[in-house]
């Protein structure tokens, strides 16, 4: 699977909250940092989705930029988001940078961040 492919697959995963897809797509050490700077684990992202704590009820690709080489690969996406977080509805603009690796299952992600992105031209 190329990186691309394993990047729109993760997204798929966020869309429909599918923990299976997105444990196989999480790689074991993976940390993230979130907008307001906390930090988290895979198993955190996880167990978000498990137990209802995030829904993701649209995530529309606005941009997406990948690269990759033989070990590892990095992807840029520019996205709006719809969800539901601790039972409150949030919007927002945002930017996920992740840093993926090959890994015997396929492409993983081993660090991620997002952050509020910036308004867009008008």
């Amino acid at each position: 699977m190329s990186l691309l492919a394993a990047e729109r697959a993760l997204q798929a995963a966020q869309r429909a909250g599918d923990v299976d897809a997105l444990g196989a797509l999480l790689h074991p050490r993976c940390v993230g940092a979130g907008p307001d700077g906390s930090v988290f684990s895979r198993e955190d992202d996880l167990e978000s989705y498990r137990s209802g704590l995030l829904r993701i009820t649209r995530l529309e690709e606005e941009s997406l930029d990948v690269r990759e080489d033989a070990a590892s690969g990095t992807s840029r996406l520019v996205a709006v988001v719809d969800a539901v977080q601790g039972g409150t509805a949030v919007s927002a603009r945002l930017v996920y940078t992740r840093l993926w690796v090959r890994a015997d299952e396929g492409w993983q992600v081993l660090a991620a961040t997002l952050a509020p992105a910036a308004e867009a031209a008008p």
